[in-house]
C-alpha cells in the first residue's frame, strides 16, 4: 500500500436524537457519549497506524469551527462548510481538493465522525482490504453483519460468494419487521455503515457520470482555487449552489462498480438513545446508570444525570437523561422519536434544541444563571489563562462584570485597566470593549447584562483572535 491514504471524516450532522445533551451548536460528534474522549477525536485516532492525524482530514460547518466545538477542532485539518449539502457535495470537494493540493491520486476513507467501533483491530483488517480494492478501482463500502432483524438502518445485498471483497448486488431502504427478518435469514444482507472507500479520481469519474449538476458546480470551484483563489474561500462564497444529495442515493445506489466488506467490528451508528443504552456495560440489573442517579428496584433502564439528582424507584424500561436545562423521558424503544421533541423545539419553544446553559466558546465559557424575562441576564464567564473575547460592542445592552476569582484586563474604550478578585467593571451600552484573562489561573466572573434585547447576536466584533465574524 504505497499509495498515499487521506481519512475524510465528515462532522457535520445534528444529532437530534440524541437531545438533550446533543445541541444543533455541539452535537453529539463533538461530545464524549461513553468513552473518555469525544466521538470526533476517537475516530480520527482509530484510522491509526494506516492514516496518520497528519493525513485526516474533518469536513464540517464553519460555525462550528469557530463556536462550541472550537477546542476539538482546533489543529486539525478542516474543510468548511457554509451550509449543509449533505454527504456527496462535501466528499466531492474533498477528492477534487485532495488532487490539486497533492496532485496525486489518494485513496479516501471516508468516515462519520458520530460512530463507535469497538474491535480496533477487526477494524484496521477491513480498512487494509478496503484500500487494496480501492486502488483497483472499486467503490467499497462497510458491511455491517447484522445481530438481529433491525427496522432502523438500510441494507446492502451482496452476491453469495466467499471473499474477502463482495460484489454489490442492491441497496435497500430501511424495512419492515418482516422483512428485516427475512434478509437477516438469508445471510447476503448487510447493515449500511456509511463508511467509504475508494480512489479520489474513482469517485469523481461517478460523480461526472451519476451527479453531474454536482460535478459542473465542482469543476468551476476547482478553476478558482487552481488560479490563486483561497479554496476555503471558494467553498464559502459557492458551496450553497450544491444540491443537496446524500453519496448512498446519488452514487452507491446507481454505479457498478460498488463492492463490500464484510465487517464485525463492534460498530454502532449511536443513533438514538436505545443504541447507547445497547453498547453500554449493564448493571446486575441490566441498568446503564450513570452521574449523580438514586436508583431502587429499577431494571433494563438507562438513567444519566449531568447535575440534578435522578431519584428513581420502580422504573423498568425507561430512558431517563438529565441535563441543567432539560430532562429527556421516553420509554426503551421509543428514543428515535427524540427528534420529534426537536422539531417540535424548533418551533419556537426556547434555545433548548439550540445550545446548553453553559456554553463553550474558544476562550473559555459561559452559564446563563438566570434568563432574559426581565430585561437582565445574570452569567457565569470563565476564561482560560491566555484567553481573551473579541474586541467588540453591544448596541442594546450594558454589562457589569464583578471578578470573583483570577484577575481580568478589561478594555472599555481608551481605557484599559486590571481588575482582581473582588474588583468590578461597568460596560455602557455601545462601548467598545474586551476582556482578557492575562495570568496562569481561570478567570472567573459574574456578568449581568441589562438591555431591552439580550441575545447573543447583538454582538459587533471589530477584531478576534480566532477569526469569527460577526455572531
Amino acid at each position: 500500500m504505497s499509495q498515499l491514504i487521506r481519512g475524510v471524516i465528515l462532522a457535520g450532522g445534528s444529532g437530534t436524537r440524541l437531545w438533550p445533551l446533543s445541541r444543533q451548536q455541539l452535537p453529539k460528534q463533538f461530545l464524549n457519549i461513553n468513552g473518555i474522549d469525544s466521538m470526533l477525536s476517537t475516530t480520527i485516532s482509530r484510522l491509526s497506524p494506516l492514516i496518520s492525524r497528519d493525513n485526516a482530514w474533518v469536513v464540517t460547518g464553519d460555525t462550528h469551527a469557530s463556536g462550541e466545538a472550537f477546542s476539538e477542532l482546533d489543529g486539525l485539518n478542516l474543510i468548511l462548510e457554509p451550509c449543509g449539502r449533505n454527504t456527496a457535495p462535501a466528499i466531492a470537494v474533498a477528492a477534487a481538493l485532495f488532487q490539486d493540493l497533492t496532485k496525486e491520486d489518494p485513496v479516501m476513507v471516508v468516515l462519520p465522525a458520530d460512530h463507535i467501533i469497538t474491535k480496533h483491530a477487526a477494524f484496521q483488517a477491513c480498512l487494509k482490504k478496503a484500500v487494496a480494492a480501492a486502488e483497483e478501482g472499486k467503490l467499497v463500502t462497510f458491511g455491517i453483519v447484522p445481530k438481529h432483524p433491525e427496522t432502523g438502518f438500510g441494507y446492502v445485498q451482496t452476491e453469495a460468494e466467499d471473499a474477502d471483497v463482495l460484489h454489490v448486488l442492491r441497496f435497500v431502504e430501511k424495512p419492515d419487521l418482516a422483512n428485516a427478518q427475512r434478509m437477516l435469514a438469508d445471510g447476503n444482507y448487510f447493515w449500511n455503515s456509511g463508511m467509504f472507500v475508494w480512489n479520489a479520481s474513482t469517485i469523481l469519474e461517478e460523480m461526472c457520470t451519476y451527479l453531474p449538476e454536482v460535478y459542473e458546480i465542482l469543476q468551476s470551484m476547482r478553476k478558482r482555487w487552481n488560479n490563486g483563489e483561497s479554496w476555503q474561500e471558494v467553498i464559502r462564497t459557492m458551496f450553497d449552489q450544491m444540491p443537496n444529495i446524500s453519496i448512498d442515493y446519488g452514487i452507491m445506489e446507481k454505479s457498478s462498480r460498488v463492492s463490500l466488506v464484510s465487517a464485525d467490528i463492534g460498530w454502532s451508528d449511536v443513533g438514538s438513545w436505545d443504541a447507547v443504552h445497547e453498547m453500554a456495560e449493564h448493571d446486575a440489573n441490566g441498568n446503564d446508570i450513570s452521574g449523580n442517579v438514586l436508583a431502587i428496584d429499577c431494571k433494563g433502564s438507562l438513567l444519566r444525570s449531568e447535575k440534578s439528582l435522578i431519584a428513581a424507584v420502580g422504573l423498568e424500561n425507561i430512558i431517563a437523561v438529565e441535563t441543567p436545562d432539560a430532562i429527556l423521558l421516553c420509554k426503551v424503544g421509543d428514543s428515535q422519536r427524540v427528534k420529534d421533541v426537536v422539531d417540535e423545539l424548533k418551533l419556537g419553544k426556547g434555545k433548548y434544541h439550540l445550545e446548553h446553559v453553559t456554553v463553550r466558546r474558544p476562550w473559555g465559557s459561559y452559564t446563563v444563571l438566570e434568563g432574559t424575562a426581565s430585561g437582565y441576564t445574570i452569567k457565569r464567564i470563565e476564561v482560560y489563562p491566555g484567553g481573551k473575547l473579541s474586541l467588540q460592542s453591544h448596541q442594546h445592552r450594558s454589562e457589569h462584570w464583578v471578578v470573583v476569582s483570577g484577575t481580568a484586563t478589561v478594555t472599555c474604550g481608551d481605557l484599559v485597566k486590571v481588575v482582581a478578585k473582588n474588583g468590578s467593571a461597568y460596560i455602557p451600552i455601545g462601548e467598545i470593549h474586551r476582556l482578557e484573562n492575562k495570568g496562569r489561573v481561570l478567570l472567573q466572573l459574574i456578568e449581568v447584562q441589562i438591555g431591552d434585547y439580550l441575545d447573543e447576536d447583538d454582538i459587533e466584533r471589530f477584531e478576534d483572535t480566532y477569526g469569527r465574524v460577526k455572531n
